[in-house]
């Protein structure tokens, strides 16, 4: 086979079948030996797959806002769910109380037979009257596979606008669509089939300038993530649906040595070896603020909390809390900020801002321009005393203020019906060109609601 082009992997993969075959034409005694245990299948050299960075991910996510089933993207980044896993959701599977999501079944791919009785010379899945003669989805194949895996807090918010907007596409299709309860569907309601689902996927990485990859590239990032935050394994082997007896195999192919865990495991040497403490360290080209580096000595019990305003962002490195602190409340002299040491535990349990999350390194702060217009329904511009543009620095934990991309824009609709235009970025430039854009949008938003899904206009 590989003589004649094959890969080692589909060489690898059709030995493996026949053998599996022949095996049970030697328990019918139909064979005495397997003759296929006897040929030696090649052996497939794994290539190292890169997750994506953090960086990325943003951009990918930033891109992913501009269309139709955003969280489908934020689920694959950050929980790492299969492609089958999350094409098959549906809402019975979602506990917005809890804020979980139960997976329990996988989408398949569509298997066409021609409606038209092969009439019209065409293949299978592109003759006019093609029928589906496949199952939609099906169980998951083990039993770790089937499992609840908690949503982060924005997550939770964004498919919980996922299914105001499937409302609105509802009541816009009327007698087309085809209610059957999937969390990601088409226009109509039914399911996303897994191909168009791959090309959407190469699509947003193009738009989003970020380097090729596959769709199970997004689940190594995930499973990358997890590593990189410290997750114990059985905890990241229940998110990530891998069986007890296969899962060290499972986390050695999806975890990856990023360079970010080779600094940290360098720290931890050098805490444990030369006893080194707490040292500052240099600005990153990102604009966070300096602050002191993370020893393997640092004693975990207490937590320190920045009360900025209303927020209450924890931190493990009083440090850290100090310095957000301090630079925060420059930022905002009108507020208090102040720092307070709780008992890891209580804010554990007790945590009332809901970010049980203890930081371990400093929080990125850029300086965000900001542009924003507001038209009224007819598309007229309403002014409402508010600088068109400004500029403001901002913490990533403010994420009504903060990006980190050049530019970002997009348009929404106010529940009075005004038109809202917003764009920022860390590219005064770049937001600058863009904003003409936003609101010429914004204008042809205002005049043509049922254009953009916003009124029902049957």
């Amino acid at each position: 086979m590989q003589a004649n082009g094959s890969s080692a992997g589909t060489a690898h993969q059709t030995h493996r079948t026949v053998k599996t075959a022949l095996n049970q034409a030697v328990r019918r005694r139909h064979l005495t030996i397997n003759p296929a245990s006897v040929a030696k299948s090649p052996r497939v050299e794994e290539e190292e797959v890169e997750p994506y960075s953090l960086e990325e991910v943003q951009r990918l996510l930033a891109e992913a806002t501009k269309g139709r089933n955003t969280a489908r993207w934020v689920i694959a980044l950050a929980l790492g769910l299969r492609q089958g896993e999350v094409l098959g959701l549906k809402w019975a599977d979602v506990d917005f109380e809890v804020g979980v999501i139960l997976v329990r079944r996988g989408r398949l791919r569509p298997r066409y037979q021609h409606g038209c009785g092969d009439k019209c010379g065409r293949k299978p899945g592109y003759c006019p009257q093609k029928i589906n003669v496949r199952r939609e989805t099906k169980d998951t194949k083990t039993r770790a596979g089937k499992r609840p895996i908690g949503m982060p807090e924005e997550l939770l918010k964004l498919l919980k606008r996922h299914k105001e907007e499937q409302e609105r596409e509802r009541a816009l299709a009327r007698d087309l669509w085809v209610e059957k309860g999937y969390v990601f569907t088409s226009p109509t309601g039914e399911p996303l089939n897994p191909n168009t689902d791959f090309h959407r996927w190469k699509d947003l990485l193009k738009a989003a300038k970020v380097r090729d990859g596959r769709l199970h590239d997004a689940r190594h990032t995930a499973a990358t993530v997890l590593l990189i935050l410290g997750v114990p394994e059985a905890v990241v082997d229940r998110i990530m649906g891998w069986e007890p007896g296969k899962s060290a195999r499972m986390r050695r192919r999806y975890q990856h040595v990023t360079g970010q865990v080779l600094q940290q495991t360098a720290a931890k040497v050098g805490g444990l070896l030369w006893g080194t403490g707490l040292r500052p360290t240099q600005p990153t080209p990102g604009g966070s603020v300096p602050g002191p580096s993370q020893s393997a000595a640092t004693v975990e019990s207490a937590v320190y909390v920045a009360h900025l305003g209303n927020r209450r962002i924890p931190f493990l490195h009083r440090e850290y809390a100090e310095t957000v602190a301090s630079r925060w409340g420059t930022d905002h002299p009108d507020h208090s900020a102040e720092v307070e040491e709780w008992d890891r535990r209580k804010w554990e349990q007790e945590d009332p801002s809901c970010m049980r999350a203890i930081r371990d390194q400093m929080p990125d702060r850029r300086l965000v321009h900001h542009a924003h217009a507001l038209f009224l329904p007819g598309g007229e511009r309403l002014y409402i005393g508010r600088d068109e543009q400004w500029a403001t620095p901002a913490w990533e934990f403010e994420t009504d203020l903060y990006t980190d991309l050049p530019v970002r824009w997009h348009t929404t609709r106010r529940p009075g019906q005004e038109v809202e235009a917003q764009v920022r970025g860390v590219d005064k430039a770049a937001v600058e060109h863009a904003f003409p854009e936003a609101c010429a949008q914004a204008v042809d938003r205002a005049k043509n609601p049922g254009k953009y899904g916003d009124v029902d206009e049957w």
